[in-house]
């Protein structure tokens, strides 16, 4: 009988079989998330970021390394998200990444990115009070050009007669009458010496040579008057809100009514560009609306109801009064102010929830704003009830106390680098209020 020898086909070492089985068995994750980090938002004490992904689980978590150093782990859902750091140092220089986190090791990182700060402003200004007109007199709105031409539109009476609109030349105050000197005028917005908007209940232009009055009711683009607020991006591209949910936009040539789909008077409008235009909305402390206008198309994107809820949370105390409404020029966020209090959006929009800014912790007091104006986050004034005159500087609130008396409601503000116009009444005495700073 023959012997025979049985060949053995595999290694005599298992150990060489473990690359094979590995390769066999496992195919290991991508090394590539596709991982960008961009800032988008930084102010003095923060910074948001947005964070996009490529081939991440539908919910993952991004660890957020400022300095090298882990500050903050978020877990988002789907390939992009917002991840915001606080706690930062104004006009501070730092150094930011991401990493996609799984099972608390970093499997992949973004490039670096680098942020700066920006400084704080000053609480510092040097204020004149002024008072224009005799009893009866007051003023809505106001439209700073620059220190030495300001203009103010409400109503003035003088012994001379009545007017409702004043201009400063940089040394006095010139009175005019506006198309009539008798038509009550609510708001005003300036293009250009020979291109000048206000409004009463219909829209009023100045070409250069006369003022044109607009009659919209007559004109069949809205079955009532406005009465509240102007808004331009450019001289073909002007908004006009008021009473009952009523929004008009000239586009140069013709005017056309635009569906709010809300029937609230709208209080203030505000845009930082063509694209991104916000009107707030309150009626008498029940109902409150804010309305974006993004490529000329209204969403609501926020309503206070009359039972004090909202569509953001059930919250009924603190739950926002939208009488005024302004955003940074690159901020993600929105600020609404009304009532006892000033809210922020957390995103401007499509806003998931708001936050309530305690003022009165800086200051010892808010209440009853009525107008918020600012050149940036960390340049932002807010005028309202009392005499009240708020400024934040990027890192605190400051509160003018005393600057004008109690009884003076300061209707409206306007911002221009470091010069700041309030305008209003004082209930008191019934004359009319106006507070310049620089």
């Amino acid at each position: 009988m023959k012997n025979h020898k049985h060949q053995n086909f595999f290694p005599k070492s298992p150990l060489l079989l473990l690359p094979f089985l590995i390769t066999a068995c496992f195919n290991p994750e991508p090394d590539d998330y596709g991982l960008v980090l961009e800032a988008v938002d930084v102010v003095c004490v923060e910074a948001t970021f947005r964070v996009t992904a490529s081939g991440v689980p539908e919910t993952w978590t991004c660890g957020l390394y400022r300095d090298d150093s882990l500050v903050v782990t978020e877990t988002l859902s789907g390939q992009s998200g917002y991840i915001r750091d606080t706690g930062l140092l104004p006009a501070a220089d730092y150094t930011y990444h991401i990493t996609y986190m799984k099972e608390g090791r970093d499997k992949d990182r973004s490039d670096p990115i680098a942020v700066t700060t920006p400084d704080t402003t000053s609480h510092d200004f040097t204020w004149t009070v002024e008072t224009l007109g005799d009893a009866g007199s007051y003023f809505n709105d106001v439209a700073i050009v620059d220190e030495n031409n300001i203009w103010v539109v409400g109503n003035i009476n003088t012994p001379d007669g009545e007017y409702n609109a004043a201009r400063w030349n940089g040394s006095e105050w010139e009175f005019m009458g506006i198309y009539s000197n008798t038509l009550d005028l609510y708001s005003i917005w300036y293009f250009a010496e020979d291109d000048i908007w206000v409004l009463s209940s219909y829209p009023i232009h100045w070409d250069g040579e006369s003022w044109t009055h607009y009659h919209l009711t007559e004109m069949g683009i809205i079955p009532g008057g406005l009465g509240g607020s102007i808004w331009g991006a450019s001289p073909n591209d002007v908004w006009f809100v008021g009473r009952y949910g009523r929004i008009v936009h000239y586009d140069g040539s013709r005017f056309r009514r635009v569906e709010s789909g809300t029937d609230v008077d709208f209080t203030d409008i505000y845009g930082v560009n063509a694209n991104h235009i916000w009107v707030a909305g309150c009626d008498e402390f029940t109902q409150s609306v804010i309305i974006g206008i993004f490529d000329s198309k209204p969403t609501k994107l926020f309503h206070r109801y009359s039972d004090g809820t909202n569509n953001l949370d059930d919250e009924t105390y603190w739950s926002p009064e939208a009488w005024t409404i302004w955003t940074g020029p690159h901020s993600r966020r929105l600020k609404i102010a009304g009532g006892y209090g000033l809210y922020e959006l957390d995103n401007r929009e499509s806003p998931q929830k708001y936050t309530r800014i305690d003022v009165e912790a800086h200051t010892g007091y808010f209440a009853y704003p009525w107008k918020m104006r600012g050149n940036h986050e960390a340049d932002l004034f807010i005028a309202g009830e009392f005499g009240s005159l708020f400024h934040f500087n990027g890192l605190s609130w400051h509160w003018y106390e005393g600057l004008v008396s109690e009884s003076v409601r300061l209707k409206s503000i306007a911002v221009i680098n470091r010069s700041v116009v309030a305008v209003g009444v004082d209930h008191g005495s019934f004359l009319s209020k106006v507070v310049m700073g620089k």
